[in-house]
């Protein structure tokens, strides 16, 4: 945690130097806002510059991706991507920040456009959106664009909204040819039932393979860093890091009443070899690897993971499996009954502008230029990419769509909403992989068991200054003490002491806040 906030003194120094800056530049002038606009209109006009982008972590090179060249085709900008590591993301984007990075555009989770507002490194986009930018303004709802508002009420950020409500997003992949060599024939739907199987296949299979690997960190579509996977944690209740009880009460996930009972079962589960005993210091790469290349039974995976995994194992050069060999275990329920997941429909992504950024206008027209064609930019050309069903959706055809618009989501930074959740589902159906995991476990539960599906009642809360402060360093050490609970470095006892450190470290600043914008939201009193 010091790491962190040590990082942000380093952010706030730089910015606050750049805040200063500009404002010594504009006080000599309140009138000068006429010119400036026309000045930059008219060098829209004339030679676009190359931008700088940076983005979350993919495993291919956006550089080199087809998407670029068509991207580059339809907007008339070429664009230099760059993207952040698949660890410790948020650190080496807030040292890219103090260093004084020179990037037009970048795009981030929520926390950390919240950690860049908070520190005053973002420009105002409000006035750009005015003058460059009306298709996306139309195209992003009012509640959307007020979770990437300021307190002073300008828009700081462009927000990428999830555009499906309810999906699964995390999971487990299960290798049912060996769960049936042992005598497994379904896969478990309770807490209890999972238990059971990893202790069955413990006790066939021995230390021949990983049990269970994880956990699975990627940062995709409206998938979390989780330690603990949500399939599991959804029979305990606990859905999000921060919760409202029944009577309105904001909390955290600590706090929660089955949150030691949830550690105690993972601590189980390592005590008894279930889990991997690399658990703490898995990533993504080594997780999927360990699955495809025939270590692991059982698996924390999304659709991301199994687009990469899944082609492997059925390969013939990889373990040579059958698609039914392959199955997929969704939002497990308690022993009591309990199934708590949470509603996908969020603000997944943000895209922003760096006070330093030079191409500003810039950066407004280029979006508004990859709005305008939604369509063709993110699912191709009608009879040559996809076609329609008799029921009005789209249908991809393959392996074309695949091939020539399979990254392309990576390259979104804003959506007419309204239109691109028709669209969205299609995308998924690119890869037999992605839609047999989707259908396994999101259509599966929206059929069988909708009451799942929790609201997320702050999927659209603004920016608040000490959400944005603190919070993203609490969870990190939320997350490094729950590694060390179910290593067993922790007791479930040093958890008084660690909601203590919490409570100091900013914990409690940010529930008042919080509540108090709840209160005001839902009008509750």
């Amino acid at each position: 945690m010091k790491k962190i906030f040590v990082l942000f003194l380093a952010v706030l120094m730089i910015v606050s130097s750049l805040a200063a800056c500009g404002q010594s530049s504009n006080s000599t002038s309140s009138n000068t806002s006429t010119a400036g606009t026309a000045t930059g209109a008219k060098a829209l006009d004339g030679e676009k510059p190359e931008l700088k982008y940076l983005g979350y972590n993919v495993s291919f090179d956006p550089n080199t991706d087809g998407m670029a060249k068509i991207y580059e085709e339809k907007t008339g900008y070429k664009v230099k991507y760059n993207v952040l590591p698949a660890e410790n993301a948020d650190e080496k984007l807030l040292m890219e920040v103090a260093s004084g990075a020179d990037y037009d555009v970048i795009q981030v989770s929520v926390s950390q456009f919240q950690t860049l507002l908070s520190q005053g490194a973002l420009k105002p986009l409000s006035d750009l959106l005015n003058q460059h930018g009306q298709d996306v303004l139309k195209g992003v709802n009012e509640d959307s664009w007020k979770a990437c508002s300021g307190p002073d009420g300008k828009i700081y950020g462009i927000p990428y909204k999830y555009p499906y409500p309810t999906e699964v997003t995390t999971f487990m992949v299960a290798r049912m040819d060996l769960m049936k060599a042992a005598g497994i024939n379904e896969l478990p739907k309770t807490i209890d039932e999972f238990y059971n199987t990893l202790v069955t296949l413990k006790k066939f299979y021995g230390d021949k393979y990983i049990i269970f690997t994880g956990p699975f960190r990627a940062a995709s579509e409206a998938s979390v860093n989780w330690d603990i996977p949500q399939s599991i944690t959804s029979a305990f209740g606990i859905y999000n890091d921060w919760m409202v009880d029944e009577n309105g009460k904001v909390y955290y996930m600590t706090e929660h009443k089955n949150f030691s009972k949830m550690i105690e079962f993972m601590q189980k589960l390592s005590n008894e070899g279930l889990i991997d005993r690399d658990w703490a210091v898995n990533n993504t790469t080594t997780v999927n690897e360990k699955l495809s290349a025939g270590k692991a039974i059982i698996a924390a995976s999304n659709r991301v993971g199994v687009a990469v995994t899944t082609p492997i194992m059925t390969g013939k050069d990889g373990l040579g499996l059958k698609n039914e060999d392959l199955g997929y275990i969704g939002a497990l329920a308690g022993s009591d009954g309990t199934c708590k997941y949470m509603k996908t429909e969020a603000i997944n992504q943000v895209t922003c502008i760096l006070k330093s950024s030079k191409n500003a206008e810039h950066v407004i027209k280029w979006i508004n230029i990859k709005q305008q064609n939604q369509l063709y930019l993110n699912i191709g050309v009608e009879g040559t990419h996809f076609t329609y069903d008799t029921d009005g959706s789209i249908k991809p055809i393959n392996p074309i769509f695949a091939e020539e618009r399979g990254n392309s989501y990576w390259y979104l930074n804003s959506t007419n909403e309204e239109e691109f959740a028709k669209q969205w589902p299609s995308r998924v159906r690119k890869s037999d992989a992605m839609w047999a995991a989707f259908d396994a476990v999101t259509n599966k539960a929206n059929k069988e068991t909708p009451n799942i599906f929790v609201d997320n009642t702050f999927a659209f809360m603004p920016s608040l200054e000490n959400y944005s402060k603190y919070n993203q360093s609490l969870f990190k050490a939320t997350s490094d003490f729950t590694l060390q609970l179910i290593g067993g470095t922790k007791k479930i006892g040093d958890l008084k002491t660690f909601q203590s450190d919490w409570t100091n470290s900013g914990g409690e600043k940010i529930r008042t806040e919080m509540q108090n914008w709840y209160n005001e939201f839902y009008g509750k009193k």
